[in-house]
């Protein structure tokens, strides 16, 4: 009878411990509002690699435009161009354009088009730190991936609470390899170009260009 109670209390607890913090779903429901009442943002970024084990420690700057599944990245001197169907990988210094398949973004930790709302599912959703950020008050949220099979340990997800914009992203792999998305702007509803998530080669002549 004691082994069927320690079962029984063991389950219950780790129930308890499996549900999303109502503070953090509060807060995240704030930044799918604010984001949802939006057709288009662009987003201005810092990106950090870290691998204290490997020695490794690089930045990058980068911004990318996002309306619905449609944007346009550029990142370390490579450009992006996603139409919701395929995706172009634009690389000057090579002279080549990479066309792939949408589907193919699904092997990537968190897709371009998804960055400001990709928390929505999948994860265990807890409340965390609180940090001052220069002036900012940034209030962070931990995601803990529902997929055992994950490569990331946890999300750490900063907002800033003055206007429930995501201000960081801090994501931490089994591989002990630390990955940072610093937010530097984020603009809502911006002017767009009607063209600029079309790929037009006429604009890369003298380019190879592949599909996969």
């Amino acid at each position: 009878m004691k082994k069927y109670l320690l079962i029984f209390i063991l389950l219950f607890s780790l129930n308890i411990n499996s549900q999303n913090d109502p503070r953090a779903e509060k807060l995240l429901s704030k930044v799918s509002s604010k984001i949802d009442s939006a057709e288009s943002y662009k987003i201005d970024f810092k990106y950090t690699l870290e691998n204290k084990l490997e020695g490794i420690s690089q930045d990058a700057f980068g911004n990318v435009t996002i309306q619905g599944d449609n944007y346009f990245l550029n990142f370390m001197g490579i450009t992006q161009i996603c139409d919701s169907n395929s995706i172009y990988s634009i690389v000057p210094e090579n002279e080549e354009v990479i066309i792939s398949n949408i589907k193919e973004e699904e092997n990537q930790t968190i897709k371009p088009s998804k960055l400001l709302n990709f928390y929505r599912k999948g994860y265990l959703i807890l409340w965390d730190k609180l940090q001052s950020d220069y002036n900012k008050k940034i209030q962070f949220v931990k995601l803990i991936p529902s997929d055992s099979d994950s490569d990331i340990n946890y999300l750490l997800l900063g907002i800033n609470i003055s206007n429930n914009n995501i201000s960081k992203l801090i994501e931490i792999g089994k591989n002990k390899t630390k990955t940072i998305l610093n937010v530097n702007s984020i603009v809502f509803d911006p002017v767009l170009e009607n063209d600029i998530f079309i790929f037009d080669k006429n604009n890369y002549k003298g380019y190879y260009i592949e599909k996969l």
